[in-house]
């Protein structure tokens, strides 16, 4: 896929033109596109990236359709007008359009690598605070539907270190037309900027070309719904029984990223297998859980926060369709068992085995009473000769 530039929106405080300003700053192949605006100029402007218009000059640009693309934003006009877009272009640069939220709507079927920057609200709270004084519950409203449009984007990440957000960017521009399994490099990146996996508590579970899973909390055994805690730290399976578990870690995929996860070779070793299924699929959040069966004779145990699984990343060649089905979001175990969990093929195989002991116990009592009176046949007999 042949891409029309970078385009960069999100929330505000996230720093969408700081990012686009370092960005060229780093790398002079790129170039924002002036936009036109009818706000006042902000200290933090980029340099040469506004052009400030009264609103009568700006309905005189829409309306004779200058403008490539337009949107009003907080009682302000916003807009890129399609001169300025093409300028860029016929120098040879890369564009970057940073835009507000809602322009997203009109551009999702472009073919631009398009970014939704955020960060968390307390952190958006500061970074205004210093621009325009307290936030209000105006602010909050627009935030929340601003949130609303980073569905129409490939990526969404949080601008928690510029830094690691910028080169993330540029990474993701510089592989925008290749797949493969990403490398320790852009999985940190993308986890430092909250992507891939959330709730990470380690950086060191990074691997060259995967990451370890921690076991998480809840957990499902013996038909109920457990949860570890310190002083309650170990899940125990019994032989031929099982225990369906989740990772502590999230997985908040972008829409043109694929994982697969696998059980550790210490577990393996183990005799436990693990079923899930075949991946985990692009733009899902959510739980992510697997089924642990103990095939061996012994109990085994698991700690909370071991590593049990290892997952890895796969880029797709191009963006796919994200996922949409009944466990988006979903982050409690209940909401992966089926109703008929006490009922399920692991559970009538348990029973069956279970069955088979009892019969094996039950015969090998009969057996050894058949001995028995045998030996005590044959002993009477040799005392009678």
């Amino acid at each position: 896929m042949e891409y029309k530039g970078i385009i960069i929106t999100g929330t505000r405080g996230a720093g969408k033109s700081t990012i686009a300003r370092r960005i060229c700053e780093r790398d002079s192949s790129f170039q924002v596109v002036p936009a036109v605006t009818t706000r006042k100029p902000r200290e933090d402007d980029i340099p040469n990236h506004y052009v400030y218009l009264d609103k009568k000059k700006f309905f005189e640009l829409r309306e004779s359709g200058k403008l490539l693309v337009w949107a009003e934003y907080q009682e302000d006009s916003y807009g890129i007008t399609n001169e300025s877009y093409e300028s860029v272009v016929k120098k040879g640069k890369i564009p970057i359009l940073v835009i507000a939220p809602q322009l997203m709507k009109d551009l999702a079927d472009e073919t631009f690598l398009s970014i939704f920057v955020d960060a968390p609200d307390d952190i958006l709270d500061k970074r205004l605070l210093q621009r325009q004084g307290q936030p209000n519950e105006r602010t909050q409203i627009q935030r929340k539907e601003d949130r609303q449009y980073k569905r129409y984007c490939t990526y969404v990440m949080s601008n928690l270190n510029l830094k690691s957000t910028i080169e993330l960017v540029t990474c993701l521009w510089e592989h925008r037309n290749t797949g493969g399994i990403l490398p320790e490099r852009l999985i940190r990146l993308m986890i430092e900027c909250d992507m891939l996996l959330e709730n990470v508590k380690e950086l060191n579970n990074i691997k060259s070309a995967s990451y370890d899973l921690s076991l998480g909390d809840e957990y499902y055994s013996q038909g109920k719904i457990k949860t570890l805690t310190d002083k309650a730290p170990f899940i125990r399976i019994d032989p031929y029984d099982y225990a369906i578990v989740t990772s502590a870690e999230n997985s908040n995929l972008p829409n043109d990223v694929a994982a697969r996860f696998g059980l550790s070779v210490a577990l393996f070793c183990q005799g436990v297998i693990l079923s899930n299924g075949p991946q985990v699929d692009p733009g899902f959040r959510g739980k992510l859980f697997c089924l642990l069966f103990n095939t061996s004779n012994s109990p085994v145990i698991l700690k909370r926060q071991q590593h049990y699984a290892t997952i890895e990343f796969n880029k797709l060649v191009e963006v796919s369709s994200p996922y949409r089905g009944k466990y988006q979001n979903k982050l409690e175990i209940i909401h992966y068992l089926p109703s008929n969990t006490l009922k399920g093929a692991v559970s009538e195989l348990k029973e069956e085995l279970e069955r088979v002991k009892s019969e094996s116990q039950r015969l090998n009592t009969t057996i050894m009473g058949v001995i028995s009176v045998l030996l005590a046949i044959i002993a009477i007999l040799l005392t009678l000769r």
